[in-house]
């Protein structure tokens, strides 16, 4: 179609041109003001093909010319979110050197599940430089639940009890030790302990374990 109308553009030209000669011989018989109002029109004519013309080629480019929205691709969502880990402070307690006392430490541990109560257990068998772990070799935590009156119920491998080697005092730090970590959270008063699922008038042979030990702030060295 662009190549019609430059085609009907260049003849309307070269008609004009020839026409305006032939005005110029004396070849043409019309009046001055007939010969105007024909100039006229033929040059409206001619001014209108060429804007046609060039709305046409404004078109095309528009239309030619690539979009950037639509080629951009979206932004990716398949990043993957570092979620934040459930961490908390907790405090822990370990005998002194000579097992007179209670010494507390505290340490951020992860914790998946509510599971603190096994993360004081596994941070109690790691204790800090200069220490005696309270726990004897080899004790595993099989269960613990919290009962609804801040009693916490532990149930030891019956490693607890074959590998403890200590007297009475030792006795002491090792029960205490325990107790007195777990009772720094809020919902625990007091400990059950299990040996293998079931309940010891003395579990490591002096201490009455049979029931609910409470927190003992006696044993606490104060810094």
């Amino acid at each position: 179609m662009i190549v019609y109308i430059k085609d009907w553009t260049s003849a309307v030209g070269r008609t004009l041109s020839s026409y305006i000669n032939e005005l110029k011989e004396g070849e043409c018989f019309m009046t001055k003001r007939s010969t105007r109002t024909i100039i006229l029109a033929m040059t409206f004519c001619l001014l209108l093909a060429g804007a046609f013309l060039t709305g046409c080629n404004s078109s095309k480019a528009q239309v030619d010319k690539p979009s950037d929205t639509a080629t951009t691709p979206p932004p990716s969502n398949t990043d993957t979110i570092e979620q934040p880990k459930n961490s908390q402070q907790i405090k822990l307690y370990f005998p002194n050197s000579d097992a007179t006392g209670l010494v507390s430490f505290e340490r951020t541990v992860e914790v998946k599940d509510q599971a603190v109560i096994k993360a004081m257990f596994s941070e109690l068998a790691n204790p800090p430089s200069g220490y005696e772990p309270p726990l004897p070799s080899g004790t595993t935590l099989l269960d613990a639940t919290v009962s609804a009156d801040g009693i916490a119920t532990i149930n030891l491998s019956k490693e607890f009890k074959a590998n403890f080697g200590g007297g009475s005092t030792e006795e002491q730090m090792t029960i205490y030790s325990i107790v007195n970590t777990l009772t720094t959270l809020p919902n625990i008063r007091s400990v059950q302990f299990l040996l293998e699922g079931a309940k010891h008038a003395g579990i490591l042979g002096h201490l009455d374990t049979h029931d609910p030990i409470k927190r003992d702030e006696s044993l606490i060295i104060k810094s």
